[in-house]
């Protein structure tokens, strides 16, 4: 059978990347949503050059141009379409206004979880979250060793989905962003707890996703590179969740990255799902 996938935020960098790779498999079929149909935010953030004349992956008639807090059209798109699976990627990354962060990334993503949980059709919702919930370890020791660029002189204890949330203080859009995916999980863990609600909830606190597919950039430093995911990985962290859809927990949170030297985060519950991740970061390449 067939399962209808729905990606908010198509149009940003893993939008982009999920539907090319996943409207390749037979067994899906992909639609997308997102306010625009411009090109990814990254290219500013990571001043790279945008390619002329680059057109949408997914065909108009699979796209349609929402904004995630416009709950009537949303509804509309999910139903029409007899949605099965939403892959949530729309927020905001960079903004001068915390309250613009609440506004999509929070308010949008409850229109989201409400308008989902009562469409028969909808039977997962995997929930795009950040490791940056937890980038306030890096202000401690041994972790600050990654900021200062500093090798550790031994392997650290990864933080793991049992440690609490502790977003970092950086600066304000930094906060805002980090503040607005802790809610995200919080609300789909209660969303996923409702009575009567058939829908499971995976949250994905996914590392560095960059747009070069390389930890080369001088912007960043080794806190980031050391959470690197590459591309490969990420989409084959997305197949093994959609493979086993069946056996999944009602809630449940992974972190995702790269097999990377010094990482500090807990991938390794990945493995019950037989993710494997093929790429690395190398400290001394």
């Amino acid at each position: 059978m067939v399962k209808n996938i729905l990606i908010t935020g198509a149009s940003g960098l893993i939008g982009g990347i999920l539907a090319e790779h996943l409207s390749k498999n037979p067994n899906y079929d992909v639609y997308g949503t997102d306010k625009h149909i411009g090109l990814s935010v990254h290219y500013q953030i990571e001043k790279i050059k945008a390619p002329e004349g680059q057109q949408p992956i997914l065909p108009p008639k699979k796209f349609y141009i929402c904004d995630i807090t416009d709950k009537d059209q949303l509804s509309r798109i999910i139903r029409n379409n007899r949605i099965n699976i939403i892959i949530h990627l729309a927020a905001v990354l960079v903004d001068d206004s915390p309250a613009y962060f609440t506004h999509i990334n929070c308010d949008g993503t409850k229109i989201l979880f409400d308008i989902a949980t009562k469409e028969d059709s909808v039977e997962m919702i995997i929930y795009a979250s950040s490791a940056r919930v937890v980038f306030g370890y890096l202000d401690n020791e041994p972790y600050s060793l990654l900021v200062k660029n500093i090798k550790p002189t031994e392997t650290l204890k990864r933080i793991t989905i049992d440690d609490p949330p502790m977003p970092a203080h950086t600066n304000a859009c930094d906060e805002a962003y980090s503040n607005s995916k802790v809610y995200g999980e919080e609300l789909a863990r209660q969303y996923s707890s409702m009575d009567g609600t058939n829908v499971k909830f995976i949250c994905a606190r996914f590392g560095l996703i960059n747009l070069p597919d390389s930890i080369v950039s001088d912007l960043y430093d080794w806190s980031e590179k050391t959470v690197w995911c590459s591309h490969r990985d990420l989409c084959q962290f997305i197949d093994r969740v959609l493979e086993n859809q069946l056996i999944l927990k009602k809630f449940q949170i992974y972190f995702v990255c790269s097999n990377n030297d010094f990482c500090w985060i807990d991938i390794d519950p990945g493995k019950d799902l037989n993710y494997i991740p093929q790429d690395s970061a190398k400290w001394d390449s």
